[in-house]
């Protein structure tokens, strides 16, 4: 591999890994927020970058709860995500890049952006729901309002899976020929 793809290859990984660091501290925090909100209510006005939850909590704690579970499923699911796009950093060869690991690798990858994509769309429905019903669920929309280009990125990554598992079988016809 030349100077240049190399170097961004590193700078792509460098950007997963922080990525990937952020998904936890963000879930982290998350979680920490969330609990510490159930001991002292007043927690609940800001609890994670403005996030204002206080009149759901009033109001209906079960449903807050519920509110809370999908914001930290979605913030945990895509911190996960990046680890497994990490562990193929590190699994895939680029002399062979056709392995059975890297292809079970890939189509983890599909699963949990597709898990991302669905429980978006879930939790958008549930929070429409809510605000319709008249509960104040403030900015909470801005966890998972990326659940279409989680799906759009599951097609596109199933494309890949399936040519992966295609170059595993050509690789393995070619190996067998020679």
């Amino acid at each position: 591999m030349s100077k240049r793809n190399n170097f961004i290859w590193k700078g792509i990984q460098v950007i997963c890994w922080l990525i990937f660091f952020g998904y936890c501290i963000q879930t982290g925090a998350l979680i920490f927020n969330y609990v510490f909100s159930l001991f002292k209510p007043i927690a609940t006005h800001n609890l994670h970058l403005g996030l204002d939850l206080s009149e759901l909590y009033l109001k209906n704690k079960s449903i807050y709860t519920l509110v809370f579970a999908l914001i930290v499923a979605v913030s945990a699911l895509k911190a996960y995500l990046f680890f497994v796009v990490l562990k193929l950093f590190k699994t895939l060869n680029l002399t062979k890049p056709f392995s059975e690991n890297v292809s079970g690798i890939i189509t983890k990858i599909t699963y949990y952006t597709l898990s991302i994509g669905i429980i978006s769309i879930i939790a958008q429905e549930v929070v429409s729901q809510l605000s319709d019903k008249g509960y104040n669920v403030g900015i909470v929309e801005r966890y998972w309002s990326d659940g279409g280009a989680y799906l759009l990125m599951t097609a596109i990554l199933f494309a890949i899976a399936f040519i992966f598992k295609k170059g595993i079988e050509l690789q393995n016809e070619n190996d067998l020929t020679v």
